[in-house]
């Protein structure tokens, strides 16, 4: 391949009110530049990184609100099946692991004067906050009938599921690539990614309290109407931190001349990138522990701790997320003190084998009124893994992406990212169908408000057993990465000779 004539960075910073022609059209080839990078100094401003993380705490919000309440609300409020749930889900989840690649690579080629991120954060948030309230109010989207049947509001579920499924896509999947493209400094991508969650990850607390003021009687007639207000809310800041992420933040793109990969060759190399993969199959399997962890846990708080009180169980599950938040922050500025010192890959392998506390602790943390125990699990053992693997991953990725510029002649953040982030995302498709296949095998009966002594014994177990296979598994594949800071270093060296 020759070299192609070096070009000085334009960055993009003002917002235009007219987009190219189409935003997914494949445009030029860009090269993504450093923002930390010694030789530019236009570094992220305080401000920015602010602006940019902002999203990321919306994102953790929508991820939280599903996982712990989604499933529970339908198979409680409204009789759903969980069969029904866990037979249907993979199928509908098919189509969202399908668009990440596809996304992530339409968003590499997009050029529009907005660069080639924003423009899909920009229409994804946007239509994101207005399909996710939507999702949880069928008795109320649905009008014309007064009395829906459990299959209409399943069929009703299942609609706007995919909905949410694509402006989802369309928003975080170039939110994430953006991210990697921030930095191409070793450690300092690991900073980025680390200030993204810290900044993030205490809005996972303001996702036990819509469900807190929902159940409250005293300002709701009824849960299906106060679910239904409070997600409007939750709607409202998705777009609001969406618009503020594309306001505030720059795009670090420098254009060059490079020859087009055509669609499927690109998909190629990245599914055939070795340490890639095994890193694509560590968040995987953790993706269905820690969502398995969160959807089945519910059950075990509401039947086995508080024999049925909804309103208990979700005071509960917002104190414990308050305290895991704290030890993730503190986990967060342990882990961007040790990268510093340490490979990133060795990190992430010791904290996924730390991620196996969690069975352990859910071995006393499930007892009838006695909801101290339940914090050892929630905010002691949870956190440790969650933040290595919402720190460390994406920066691996990132540096991924400077070896494979070595062999496609391109940067593609995009194509890794939506391709990891649909890994994860496939973990979250088998998470909630293995969980309800669990409870229905548990005897479980949503009518009813306490469940029998046999079937909360058959919930503990599942938790036990689900989470230490399914954590287990993540921390043997991550032993199989193979990724060295020379390597990431020699390949910067040779990108900047060509």
């Amino acid at each position: 391949m020759s070299p192609a004539r070096r070009t000085q960075p334009r960055f993009k910073s003002s917002i235009p009110i007219e987009l190219h022609a189409s935003v997914i059209h494949a445009g030029a080839d860009e090269q993504i530049t450093s923002s930390m990078n010694q030789a530019d100094n236009t570094a992220m401003t305080i401000k920015e990184r602010i602006a940019y993380s902002a999203f990321n705490g919306a994102d953790y919000l929508v991820k939280n609100v599903i996982g712990k309440y989604m499933f529970f609300f339908y198979t409680t409020t409204f009789a759903v099946n969980p069969l029904w749930l866990a037979f249907w889900q993979p199928f509908m989840k098919i189509l969202d692991v399908v668009t990440d690649p596809l996304v992530g690579e339409w968003s590499d080629r997009t050029k529009s004067r907005m660069g080639k991120r924003r423009p899909w954060i920009l229409i994804g948030a946007i239509t994101l906050g207005v399909v996710f309230p939507l999702s949880w109010m069928p008795t109320v989207v649905m009008f014309w009938d007064p009395a829906p049947t459990v299959l209409s509001i399943f069929i009703y579920f299942m609609v706007f599921k995919v909905l949410y499924y694509i402006t989802h896509t369309m928003a975080v999947v170039p939110y994430y690539a953006l991210g990697a493209e921030l930095s191409s400094d070793y450690q300092e991508r690991t900073r980025v990614v680390a200030w993204r969650h810290f900044i993030g990850v205490p809005m996972t607390v303001l996702a036990t309290v819509p469900f807190v003021v929902a159940y409250d009687p005293d300002l709701f007639d009824n849960e299906i109407t106060g679910v239904a207000v409070v997600m409007c809310g939750v709607g409202a800041i998705i777009i609001a931190t969406g618009i503020w992420a594309v306001l505030g933040t720059k795009e670090r793109v420098a254009v060059e001349p490079a020859e087009e990969l055509p669609l499927k060759a690109a998909l190629k190399i990245t599914l055939t990138n070795r340490p890639f993969m095994f890193l694509v199959g560590t968040v995987f399997f953790y993706g269905i522990g820690q969502y398995f962890a969160v959807a089945f846990g519910v059950y075990l708080i509401n039947y086995i701790i508080f024999e049925g009180d909804k309103s208990q169980t979700t005071e509960l599950l917002m104190y414990a997320t308050a305290g895991g938040v704290i030890v993730s922050m503190g986990l967060n500025l342990l882990i961007r003190r040790l990268s510093s010192r340490y490979e990133k890959v060795i990190l992430l392998k010791i904290g996924l084998l730390a991620s196996l506390t969690v069975p352990l602790a859910a071995l006393v943390a499930f007892q009838p009124q006695e909801p101290a125990w339940y914090y050892l699990l929630h905010a002691l053992a949870l956190p440790i893994g969650n933040t290595i693997i919402e720190v460390l991953p994406l920066s691996i990725v990132a540096d991924i992406c400077d070896l494979d510029e070595i062999k496609s002649g391109r940067r593609r953040e995009g194509a890794f990212v939506g391709v990891y982030n649909s890994a994860f995302k496939t973990g979250y498709m088998f998470a909630p169908a293995l969980a309800m296949v669990c409870l229905s095998l548990t005897g479980f009966d949503g009518t009813l408000t306490q469940q029998s002594p046999e079937t909360n014994q058959w919930l503990h177990i599942y938790f036990v057993l689900g989470t230490f296979v399914t954590f287990a598994s993540a921390a043997l594949l991550s032993q199989f990465i193979r990724l060295r800071k020379d390597e990431i270093e020699a390949a910067q060296a040779q990108r900047a000779t060509a």
